[in-house]
């Protein structure tokens, strides 16, 4: 295997998901749509969406601006400062 194989195999998350999801640890800032403004960690990213760490107290449904990457998303899972959130089309 070559390096970016490598690479891959070691940092995917497989769990039998359709789109298998990249760990990463990204520190960047979203919004939602009344200006709140937060700092959050992107703790994995995958082509339908992302988990992040942030310390706002969101619900599912609400709508969240990535600012990098540039990305709108809705909350879909919440578990103690942990979300998934799916990117909209």
């Amino acid at each position: 295997m070559g390096k970016i194989e490598d690479y891959l195999e070691a940092h995917l998350i497989n769990e039998g998901r359709s789109c298998p999801r990249l760990r990463c640890r990204y520190v960047t800032e979203c919004w939602d749509d009344y200006g709140n403004r937060w700092a959050c960690k992107i703790v994995d990213i995958s082509e339908r969406g992302l988990g992040i760490v942030i310390s706002a107290t969101l619900r599912i449904g609400n709508i969240l601006n990535i600012t990098d990457p540039r990305t709108r998303a809705r909350v879909v899972w919440v578990d103690k400062g942990r979300m998934g959130l799916r990117v909209c089309n």
